[in-house]
């Protein structure tokens, strides 16, 4: 069928990078997700209700976030407000380890056309963007153009207790396949250590997401060993998110690594 501004995202698959794409979005009267793996394509568990112009991120845990959304796509500022984009479309909506949907709250504003979302360093998601042209009744509403931003701070920076903290990486680029060091004064604490993609978003598609779970090879003290992943396909070389995360899914904030040396 076709879909209009949906989304697609690679989902995680631990080191070597994802092994299948999630496609969702992009079709007002189809709330279901399809999964391609291997060639095959799958129904998997619907979201809440269907909506087009949306941002699905990955975020640090692996989870999936949308935001953003309307009931169609936009006439060009030609046609009248949308009479059905209602406040559903301005609720976000989780996908757990297991794929599971959930909603959760409202984001101030409908967002829909032009709109974006991005992980930041701190873990939390900044939202922004929009033409409010054809996507809402809402009389308040003037201004064609919203220059706003919103920002989502996820369950798990409420979780109580100290983040773990990542002190210190290595500054040089790193190769495929290489150990290397980082330093943390929580190292004790730590499960996972996950790279995660910059965004680089536009109409619904994040052409850029990537999540990666790098091996702890060894704790030492304050020194945790890890290893990159083994090649180019499995994470294309460029700058990356480095995130530390304890038992609870908590994430530390983020420091920048390069990969792309040769092995």
């Amino acid at each position: 069928d076709f879909r209009g501004y949906g989304s697609a995202v690679p989902l995680p698959a631990g080191f070597r990078g994802p092994d299948s794409v999630l496609v969702l979005g992009g079709d007002p009267h189809d709330p279901n997700t399809y999964r391609l793996s291997g060639g095959a394509w799958t129904t998997e568990e619907p979201r809440a209700f269907g909506r087009t112009q949306d941002d699905t991120l990955i975020l640090p845990d692996g989870t999936l976030l949308t935001v953003n959304g309307a009931l169609s796509t936009r006439d060009y500022g030609h046609g009248p407000f949308n009479p059905q984009a209602d406040l559903s479309y301005r609720q976000i909506e989780l996908r757990d380890a297991r794929g599971h949907w959930k909603l959760g709250p409202s984001q101030r504003l409908p967002r829909g056309y032009h709109s974006n979302a991005l992980v930041l360093p701190d873990g939390r998601m900044m939202v922004t963007g929009d033409e409010l042209q054809q996507i809402a009744n809402d009389p308040d509403i003037k201004d064609a153009m919203d220059g706003s931003i919103e920002l989502y701070e996820p369950a798990y920076l409420h979780r109580g207790g100290a983040r773990p903290a990542l002190d210190r990486v290595p500054g040089g680029e790193l190769g495929y396949g290489a150990g290397f060091e980082v330093g943390s004064s929580t190292a004790a604490a730590v499960t996972r250590a996950v790279l995660l993609a910059p965004t680089t978003v536009t109409h619904a598609v994040n052409t850029s997401q990537r999540h990666l779970e790098l091996p702890i090879t060894g704790v030492r003290g304050s020194v945790i060993g890890l290893r990159t992943p083994p090649g180019a396909a499995d994470a294309p070389p460029g700058y990356y998110m480095l995130f530390l995360l304890d038992a609870r899914g908590v994430p530390s904030t983020a420091k920048w690594v390069k990969l792309g040396g040769r092995r």
